[in-house]
């Protein structure tokens, strides 16, 4: 018995020293394409909508708020000058 155990690891270990190159490519390929469909199962999931509500509010705006934005001005409208008469100068001895 114990010289078919030591034969049977000889030939495993002969196996995989003539075949590990093959061996690794076949399992890093079969791992990307385990990973690859498991993303696009991952993308199905989330693209079916299944009943989903969204929960959030529509924002609505009364009429000061509205009044208020339409009184911004645009960087191309004249800006008024600025009265800094009241300001003095704090530079100056």
């Amino acid at each position: 018995m114990d010289i078919s155990l030591i034969a049977i690891k000889k030939t495993i270990i002969n196996i995989l020293h003539r075949y590990h190159i093959v061996l690794f490519v076949v399992l890093v390929v079969g791992g990307l394409v385990i990973m690859v469909f498991y993303l696009n199962s991952i993308l199905v999931q989330s693209s079916q909508s299944d009943g989903y509500t969204s929960t959030s509010n529509n924002a609505t705006f009364d009429q000061a708020t509205i009044d208020r934005i339409k009184q911004l001005r645009t960087v191309n409208e004249n800006q008024s000058q600025l009265d800094f008469s009241g300001r003095s100068n704090p530079f100056i001895e």
